[in-house]
């Protein structure tokens, strides 16, 4: 079983770039425009970053993760509270010795 979480941070995005894509067919533009237009849109303002967070869990071989969830935390990065680099910082509670663990 695995338990956890990955957080994609991404700066700097550049999906479309007209010189180096003009071998590519019209559709294949359009998809990449729109792209590159929902990725600035969605990008923190202060941080100039596109985030998310999103929880895994499930056996190691098929992993769960929540679609919603994903989008949910794209859209709080965006416009909300940014999701900022490096591990949470969570209390997980010890085997029933009333103890605590930051991890």
């Amino acid at each position: 079983m695995v338990t956890g979480y990955v957080k994609p941070l991404f700066k700097d995005m550049v999906v479309y770039d007209p010189e180096q894509d003009k071998h590519k067919t019209f559709a294949r533009k359009m998809y990449e425009k729109v792209v590159g237009g929902v990725s600035r849109l969605l990008q923190n303002r202060p941080h100039e970053e596109v985030a998310t967070r999103a929880d895994i869990s499930g056996p190691l071989e098929n992993p769960k993760v929540s679609t919603l969830e994903v989008i949910v935390k794209l859209i709080q990065n965006a416009f909300f509270k940014a999701i900022l680099p490096g591990f949470d910082r969570e209390s997980v509670r010890l085997g029933g010795h009333g103890t605590t663990k930051e991890e």
